[in-house]
């Protein structure tokens, strides 16, 4: 089974490089600014919502604390004539991401930043006015055209070039952060509250995290160095300072199937699965290390939710495996083609484009 694993493709060049943002490998067409669309009320709500689940997992998956949740809901509410729907992506970098619809996430680092409830309100208003903002100035041309494709294409769950996840791709180069940031925490609370109360305690608590999620950075150098032993050591020591947290059991299972230790690897992402059970990453680990053991039918399931969550060329090409050794030759072939169309010039893109040849050959 280890031999196979060396052999896999995959192995080498997509689940187990290092946790890079997958917006970041995208380039953007020049910016050409054009009038925004003119999209009624239920269309920006739609087109917000598609771009914010596909956004929050490029930014990390979700972060799952229910209490913070609840106490967020409570404050937004309280926005008046600004309503927000607000979600706490699991990324360590300070940055609020407005999007259409008055939706917004905001990163667990941004909150953990939090000092003051001052500065939270400011915080809160401060995106509610971004998010009310966004068609009302002028956009990219490509921000135009890919928002009215979005709307007009109900899109394949399975394309990993969907208008919705080109869409997410474009709003997670804007981030609000450093100066853009510094500025919402110097501005007055906009609604006029006076009252001064503390802090809720879900926001206080992500403070107390940052211990785990530094030796998170340090293990992650490690890895990128290849030198996994070290890594996987430093993994341990966060998943020990900061018990519990989904994105450091996720990587340390990672390193672990990377390091091709199977049994410690499908015990933390499963453990990370149960903590952050719609995150893609984490279940492309655990739809590969079935596929590995032969587990077929299993593997087909979890990496389908996987590529539900976030289509891209890793669990596309997995679950393209999966199929065909379920069996299932014409939905394998199927998705060998998304994959080589998708990355015609990577290792993966030939890759798959190679499986292809021998049903090519036989039309």
């Amino acid at each position: 089974m280890l031999t196979r694993s060396r052999k896999n493709p995959l192995f080498l060049i997509g689940i187990f490089a290092a946790l890079a943002w997958l917006g970041g490998c995208a380039s953007l067409p020049q910016y050409v600014p054009v009038e925004p669309p003119q999209l009624s009320v239920d269309q920006q709500a739609r087109v917000g919502e598609l771009v914010a689940n596909k956004l929050i997992q490029m930014l990390g998956g979700p972060y799952y604390d229910r209490l913070l949740a609840a106490d967020l809901n409570r404050l937004v509410s309280r926005q008046g004539a600004r309503p927000l729907t607000i979600a706490v992506a699991d990324r360590t970098a300070a940055e609020l991401y407005p999007l259409p619809g008055g939706r917004v996430v905001v990163s667990r680092g941004l909150l953990a930043g939090v000092h003051s409830r001052k500065e939270l309100d400011s915080i809160l208003d401060r995106a509610a006015q971004l998010a009310d903002d966004i068609y009302r100035k002028p956009v990219s041309r490509s921000m135009a055209e890919t928002t009215d494709q979005v709307l007009s294409a109900a899109g394949s769950v399975y394309d990993p070039d969907a208008a919705a996840i080109r869409l997410a791709r474009l709003y997670a180069k804007q981030p609000c952060e450093q100066s853009c940031l510094t500025a919402v925490r110097e501005s007055p609370v906009m609604t006029g509250r006076t009252e001064s109360t503390a802090l809720p305690a879900s926001i206080r608590r992500l403070a107390g995290l940052r211990p785990g999620f530094e030796l998170l950075a340090s293990a992650r150098e490690y890895e990128q160095r290849d030198d996994l032993g070290k890594a996987i050591a430093v993994y341990l020591q966060a998943a020990a300072t900061t018990p519990d947290e989904p994105y450091i059991l996720g990587a340390l299972g990672l390193a672990y199937l990377r390091a091709e230790q199977l049994q410690p690897a499908r015990l933390h992402l499963q453990k990370a699965v149960a903590l952050q059970p719609d995150y893609y990453r984490t279940l492309m680990g655990l739809g590969y290390l079935s596929l590995q053991q032969g587990k077929y039918q299993q593997a087909n399931e979890i990496l389908a939710d996987s590529v539900r969550l976030l289509a891209v060329a890793e669990n596309l090409f997995l679950l393209a495996e999966a199929r065909e050794k379920s069996g299932d030759t014409h939905g394998a072939m199927a998705l060998y083609r998304l994959v080589a169309e998708s990355d015609p010039y990577g290792k993966l893109g030939r890759s798959a484009a190679a499986r292809l040849v021998p049903t090519a050959g036989a039309q």
